[in-house]
């Protein structure tokens, strides 16, 4: 029996929430500042807020290298807030932002045979998906892979750059597609090692067809899934809707979801329930979906109160950091060491790269959610020799309490009802 079968892990509904907030928390350094904090004026608002902290190459330790920025970023808020965010990413040279991507997503390579067969396989997979997508909304395959871009940039414009890194393999030769006159059958083609029509092992084609339909799992980002209801439920915007990705200087910096759940299995962890929650198409997601669509709807009866409630709850779930380290402890060491240590793993590396092969990039943003941070920068500090050099604090989104239907008392009671059961639920 594996790890992961004699260790059922279980989803709180706190964690959930921390999830879709702010991505996935793990034990924050003591030698690092939130990202997040609640803040006040007696009587009047209660609000979160987000942080933007730029580091600067120390004078000793660290090779000559551009400022950077960790921009934090709550996954649902005003729309205000991603306005600002947006204009301080595009004010730097080079923006690395969170997101897990599809297999092939990074593009083909390799440095064996077997590597770059694969690879080149990813990247095929990752087109025909979406490709498929535009089918099921269409009737059709599209003309081109110029349409299919067109198409998928609407939908998320994070798939523009995946999709243009995914259109060469692993030797430099552009993937062919190909449809017939009625739009009913596509071809997708890669020549192989030889770039030659034929052959055999890794000179011979790689080859999906309509027929040969890919392994399913691709989504883009759809109306039903966890984070885009509870943006709606609350009357916030979701963060993907909020940002504009399709940016030349955009750079994904994350794992792959294979990578992911490779790492996953390697500690023992089951990635399925949070993925399928978050998505909205586990049962739990579901249920999450539904009551969410109900407080959409009598959120309009009761004049904004239940959105104003469900605010003020998820202030208080970031005010007290303590109480979701205890709450995260469940999931064991091994969740942390994936969600929060190998993922931003990846961002200083990439950052390093940076720093060694492009040195007229003067400057970098950091674009993760606000519980990446605090490993994030000492990250900086101990591979990168980076100092602070300064912070910036967003307001993330806010209850007026001068317009919202709850008075400031009743706010009061509600918060310190929520402390005291969050302090429960970490015992």
């Amino acid at each position: 029996m594996s790890k992961a079968a004699r260790s059922p892990v279980r989803w709180p509904t706190a964690i959930l929430a921390a999830t879709v907030m702010a991505g996935p928390v793990g034990a924050r350094p003591l030698d690092a500042p939130p990202y997040m904090r609640a803040a006040e004026d007696p009587g009047r608002s209660v609000s979160l807020e987000v942080a933007a902290r730029t580091f600067l190459p120390s004078a000793k330790g660290a090779a000559a290298g551009p400022k950077v920025t960790l921009v934090a970023v709550a996954h649902v808020a005003e729309e205000h807030l991603y306005r600002q965010l947006q204009d301080l990413l595009d004010a730097h040279d080079v923006v690395l932002y969170e997101s897990v991507m599809p297999a092939g997503a990074r593009g083909a390579g390799g440095r064996t045979r077997t590597e770059r067969v694969a690879s080149t396989e990813a990247v095929m997979r990752l087109t025909a998906g979406v490709i498929e997508i535009y089918h099921r909304e269409h009737g059709r395959y599209p003309a081109d892979l110029a349409s299919l871009t067109a198409f998928a940039g609407r939908r998320d414009a994070r798939l523009v750059q995946w999709l243009a890194a995914a259109a060469t393999d692993a030797w430099d030769r552009p993937v062919s597609y190909s449809v017939d006159e009625d739009g009913r059958r596509y071809e997708l083609r890669s020549l192989g090692a030889d770039r030659r029509p034929g052959g055999d092992g890794a000179d011979g084609d790689l080859e999906i067809t309509s027929d040969t339909l890919p392994r399913p799992g691709l989504r883009l980002v759809e109306g039903d899934n966890l984070q885009s209801e509870l943006a709606g439920a609350l009357d916030l915007e979701f963060q993907l809707d909020g940002i504009d990705y399709d940016r030349p200087h955009f750079r994904c910096s994350d794992m792959s979801m294979d990578q992911l759940e490779r790492a996953m299995l390697a500690e023992g962890l089951d990635m399925g329930p949070l993925n399928g929650s978050l998505a909205g198409s586990s049962m739990s997601g579901r249920i999450a979906v539904f009551l969410l669509r109900l407080v959409r709807v009598f959120n309009v009866f009761v004049d904004g109160a239940l959105a104003d409630a469900g605010k003020v709850m998820l202030i208080e779930l970031f005010s007290d950091p303590a109480i979701l380290e205890q709450s995260f402890r469940q999931f064991g060491d091994g969740f942390e060491r994936v969600l929060i240590d190998q993922r931003n793993q990846v961002v200083i590396d990439d950052l390093r790269a940076i720093v060694d092969r492009e040195p007229d990039v003067e400057s970098v943003a950091i674009f993760y959610g606000a519980a990446h941070m605090p490993d994030m920068t000492r990250r900086l500090a101990d591979q990168l020799g980076y100092r602070p050099a300064g912070e910036q604090w967003f307001t993330a989104f806010e209850v007026n309490l001068e317009e919202s239907v709850m008075t400031p008392a009743q706010v009061q009671r509600l918060r310190t009802m929520i402390r005291r059961q969050l302090r429960m639920m970490s015992r």
